[in-house]
């Protein structure tokens, strides 16, 4: 991800008094003369940010930045306008051009970094997947080339109205600024208490938070408690995830730069309008946009990395170290752990008879069955083409085993009905099969099969994971057990026995189903 930045102006000695305010700034410093290049070097390699100056043929610089922004394709870049100080005009152009920032060029150097370091975490964050995610971009994470911000409507994502809350840590004069704003957005104003938590009257979190500094009379020992409650909803996670505009007099300039550091998305200093403000709140609703698809795709991978996508059940990559954590806290902490393997018995011939889209549907069906048997705690995973994997928590050989035993049951004693008209058998079962099926005319009727398991039972107690034994010998016992079920006739559950004597002891017990009035 690039962190360079460019200074785009025709002026050389303000190109060098902006080099000069940028010492500290991330990267290299670069620059170039003319607006009109911008559009065509956004994508330069490395180039993370771009400071332009809107003096001279100011509608030329604008030019440049609608047609960087209009170009489909065209990497995002952040841009920073610096206007000719007593401008607002100007500051509102650029802002409705699509710049991110709009500020004068007699800003505090301390405040313009920084704006140009908040600007960079957020497109950093856009474009870089997090390292403990370890998913490569090119499976997905990454967007497609858009603009860096784009202006929301007034819903969100999921077709509920904006919300926009204010935060007054100091005294405030004159009419709620949050006010005129809803009207501006089309959004709803609710409540916040000053601790920054939404008031028992909002059941949703705010999308925008509105910090009013405004009443604030000097700069550092006057912002203390401004920066306070910036931090405060930064970490309280009803607000974290808050895009939040802070509005200051133009004498708090360190309390801009420290809010801009705390994590606050936009700082507006000194004396702004409402359209102003409306169209900087566009921005950072439109960065938060940005921000939340990002993080859906990442949880969206993470489930699909996690999760088997036949059954919706948990995969190998989440069950092995699911199944490591819940010995861990069974050897620390006391009481049992158990294990069950589960096989679909005959399958393979199953699949070669009916066609795969109807085993598809077994599949799909006893994963359902089996995740109604347990309890909410349990871990249940589809570790390969039919087989499956259970775990325990606290369940004792003779528990495990019940539980076996009422999986077992709940799988073949209703036969599983299948709509052969969505799901098709295979045409490879005996000659006679191909006459039947081309001199019927009617719909097939449904597939009314019966489905049965072997599964295999493992348990330890805390004291057994003490002495040694560990997650692999638990899944081994209950995969020797499984095999032992097979060898016995299938449809059955079988138990390994108690781990000390599994060395000199038979591989595995049949557990006798229970009575009728014992299910």
């Amino acid at each position: 991800m690039g962190r360079h930045v460019v200074i785009v102006d025709r002026e050389p000695s303000r190109r060098d008094a902006l080099r000069a305010a940028l010492a500290l700034a991330p990267g290299e410093v670069r620059e170039m003369d003319d607006p009109a290049r911008l559009p065509a070097r956004a994508g330069d390699e490395g180039l993370g940010l771009a400071l332009l100056d809107l003096g001279g043929p100011e509608e030329e610089a604008l030019d440049a930045l609608r047609r960087m922004r209009a170009r489909p394709g065209l990497p995002s870049l952040p841009v920073i306008a610096l206007v000719p100080v007593d401008r607002p005009d100007l500051r509102l152009a650029a802002l409705r051009a699509g710049a991110e920032e709009a500020t004068d060029r007699d800003t505090a150097p301390r405040v313009l970094q920084a704006r140009l370091r908040s600007l960079l975490r957020h497109r950093e964050a856009l474009h870089d997947s997090p390292a403990e995610v370890a998913i490569p971009l090119s499976h997905g994470l990454a967007e497609g080339a858009t603009p860096f911000v784009s202006a929301p409507s007034s819903r969100r994502g999921d077709g509920q109205r904006l919300r926009l809350a204010l935060l007054s840590p100091a005294p405030a004069a004159g009419p709620s600024p949050v006010d005129d704003l809803a009207l501006r957005l089309g959004a709803e104003a609710i409540p916040l208490r000053n601790e920054g938590v939404p008031s028992v009257a909002a059941p949703r979190a705010p999308d925008l938070v509105v910090v009013d500094g405004l009443g604030l009379a000097g700069d550092l020992a006057q912002g203390a408690a401004l920066l306070a409650s910036i931090a405060d909803l930064r970490g309280r996670p009803a607000t974290r995830d808050a895009a939040t505009l802070v509005l200051l007099p133009a004498c708090a300039v360190e309390t801009a730069a420290l809010a801009l550091d705390l994590g606050a998305g936009d700082v507006a200093v000194g004396p702004v309008g409402p359209e102003e403000i409306a169209l900087r709140a566009r921005a950072l609703l439109g960065r938060r946009a940005q921000a939340e698809r990002q993080r859906d795709q990442i949880r969206s991978q993470l489930r699909a990395a996690l999760t088997d996508p036949l059954t919706g059940l948990h995969n190998l990559h989440h069950a092995d170290p699911e199944l490591r954590r819940m010995a861990e806290s069974t050897r620390r902490d006391g009481g049992h752990l158990a294990v069950l393997m589960l096989d679909i018995d005959h399958f393979k011939s199953f699949n070669d008879r009916y066609g795969h889209a109807t085993g598809n549907r077994v599949l799909i069906e006893v994963g359902r069955r089996l995740r109604s048997g347990l309890r909410a705690g349990d871990l249940l995973a589809r570790i390969g083409g039919e087989e499956f994997l259970a775990a325990l928590p606290g369940a004792t050989l003779d528990e495990a085993c019940a539980t076996a035993e009422r999986l077992r049951r709940a799988v073949a004693d209703r036969p599983f009905v299948i709509d052969l008209g969505h799901a098709a058998p295979a045409f490879c079962v005996a000659p006679q099969s191909f006459a039947a099926l081309a001199s019927e005319p009617s719909e097939p009727k449904p597939l009314r099969v019966r489905v049965t398991l072997s599964i295999g039972v493992a348990a330890a107690a805390a004291e057994d994971l003490r002495a040694g034994l560990t997650p692999d010998d638990l899944l081994a016992r209950a995969d020797g057990a499984l095999y032992a079920a097979k060898a016995s006739g299938r449809d059955a559950v079988m138990a390994a026995p108690a781990w000390p004597q599994a060395a000199r002891a038979p591989l595995g017990d049949r557990v006798a189903p229970p009575s009728p009035g014992q299910a």
